[in-house]
C-alpha cells in the first residue's frame, strides 16, 4: 500500500525487531514529529485555510452500496451548528449552556459522533466525557452513572438494549411493586403527551415521577438530563412509546452524512412522538414526486450539504 505514508501503533512501548518499515511508529515518536518547529509554520497554515474547502472526509454507511466519502467543508461544519443552537436556546437555554455535560461514545468518524462529541462541543464550551472503548458492551452504563450527563444522544439501538435491560430488572420484582411502576408509567406517558399537545398535567405525575420515575431515571445516569435524542436510523415506536412512559420524552434528529448530520430536529414547542422533527432554519427539504400515499424522494439543501463525494482514483 504505498500510498499509506504512516501506521501509528498506540498502546504499545516497543515495535516488533522484525518491523523494517519505517512508516509505523509508535505514538510517542509520532508525538515528537515537528517538535523542533515554530509555531508559526502551523499558524501560517491554519491562515490559508478557506470556508468553502474540505475540513473532514465522513464516509456513508454503504447500506445502498460501496460506502462514498462526504466532503464537509468548515463552512458547513460550523454553520449545521448554528440553526440547532439558536432553535434550543429559544425553547431550552440550559441545553445550550457551557454546564451542559455529554458522554463521548460514538466513533468520531462517524457524522453522529463528529457533530454531537466535537462540533458542539466546541462552539458551546460543554463539558465532554469519554467512555471506555467497551462502551457498548456495557460499560456505558457505569460511565453514564458517573457523568451524569444534561444531555444524551445514541441511535437506536442503543436505546433497545436499554429497554431491554430494565424490562429484564423489571420483570424480576413482585407484583405489586410491577403493579406500582406500571400506575407510574401511565403517569409518565400522560406527561409527554401532555407536552405534545401543549397541555398541563395533574398532580399525581409528580407524585409518580418522585417515588419511582426519577428513581428509573438515575439508576440510568440520566436523571439530570433535559434532552434525550436519536438518530441515524429509524426507531421503533414501541421503544419511543416505553421511554414516554419513563418520562422521557424522544427527540429525533433526522439528516445524512451528506448534510452534515441534521436536517430536521425536534424542539420542545414542536414536539410529536410520530414525527421526525422540522426543518432546522437556513435548510429545506421536500418529497419530490409523492406517491398516492405521499411517499417520494427525500430532497435537502442548505450550508450544511456537503462539497461533494470524494473520487477516488
Amino acid at each position: 500500500m504505498p500510498r499509506i505514508k504512516a501506521i501509528i501503533v498506540w498502546g504499545e512501548e516497543s515495535l516488533p525487531t522484525d518491523i523494517k518499515d519505517g512508516r509505523i511508529m509508535l505514538l510517542k515518536d509520532f508525538m515528537k514529529l515537528g517538535a523542533d518547529l515554530p509555531d508559526s509554520m502551523i499558524l501560517e497554515k491554519v491562515s490559508r485555510q478557506k470556508p468553502g474547502e474540505c475540513a473532514v472526509l465522513i464516509y456513508t454507511s454503504g447500506t445502498t452500496g460501496n460506502p462514498k466519502g462526504c466532503m464537509l467543508s468548515h463552512d458547513a461544519c460550523v454553520w449545521e451548528q448554528i440553526p440547532i443552537m439558536t432553535t434550543w436556546a429559544k425553547i431550552r437555554p440550559e441545553i445550550m449552556s457551557c454546564n451542559n455535560r455529554v458522554v463521548s461514545y460514538l466513533p468520531l468518524s462517524h457524522i453522529a459522533g463528529l457533530s454531537v462529541d466535537v462540533l458542539t462541543h466546541f462552539l458551546n464550551g460543554h463539558e465532554l466525557y469519554f467512555a471506555r472503548p467497551d462502551a457498548l458492551q456495557g460499560t456505558i452504563a457505569q460511565t453514564l452513572a458517573w457523568a451524569r450527563p444534561t444531555m444524551f444522544f445514541a441511535v437506536p439501538r442503543v436505546w433497545e438494549k436499554f429497554e431491554e435491560k430494565l424490562k429484564e430488572i423489571a420483570s424480576t420484582k413482585p407484583a405489586f411493586m410491577q403493579s406500582i411502576s406500571g400506575w407510574a408509567k401511565g403517569h409518565g406517558f400522560a406527561h409527554v403527551k401532555a407536552k405534545e399537545q401543549g397541555k398541563e398535567v395533574g398532580f399525581m405525575y409528580s407524585v409518580a415521577h418522585a417515588l419511582i420515575l426519577s428513581k428509573i431515571k438515575a439508576a440510568l445516569g440520566l436523571d439530570q438530563a433535559v434532552a434525550f435524542l436519536y438518530g441515524a436510523a429509524p426507531m421503533k415506536q414501541s421503544t419511543i412509546d416505553y421511554f414516554a412512559s419513563l418520562d422521557m420524552a424522544m427527540y429525533n434528529v433526522y439528516g445524512m452524512s451528506e448534510t452534515t448530520g441534521s436536517t430536521t430536529l425536534h424542539t420542545e414547542d414542536n414536539f410529536r412522538l410520530d414525527s421526525a422533527g422540522f426543518c432546522l432554519p437556513g435548510c429545506d427539504l421536500k418529497i419530490d414526486q409523492p406517491d398516492e400515499k405521499g411517499e417520494g424522494e427525500i430532497c435537502m439543501r442548505g450550508r450544511n450539504t456537503m462539497m461533494g463525494y470524494l473520487k477516488n482514483d
